[in-house]
């Protein structure tokens, strides 16, 4: 007997799931007077959430407290608009 496909329904596929999770974090920053660092420092800890806020500000030229704060005030506690 041969094995059956599996038909995944459209709008499953990685790429899709990609776009859909790249989109919460953009999402959030948008509004924000954030400097292209920041900005970029804040996407990187959405997606590498096994390094620390010290690895992650070290890397793009950012000071710890400001990047934990802008993280904790934007995706944590966010305000409500």
């Amino acid at each position: 007997m041969m094995p059956q496909l599996v038909t995944i329904p459209v709008g499953h596929d990685a790429a899709t799931r990609h776009q859909r999770a790249s989109a919460v974090p953009v999402a959030a920053l948008r509004g924000h007077d954030l400097t292209v660092a920041e900005r970029s420092a804040l996407l990187d800890c959405y997606a590498t959430p096994d390094r620390t806020f010290l690895e992650i500000a070290t890397t793009h030229g950012l000071d710890r407290e400001r990047l934990q704060d802008l993280w904790f005030d934007l995706f944590l506690f966010p305000t409500i608009r």
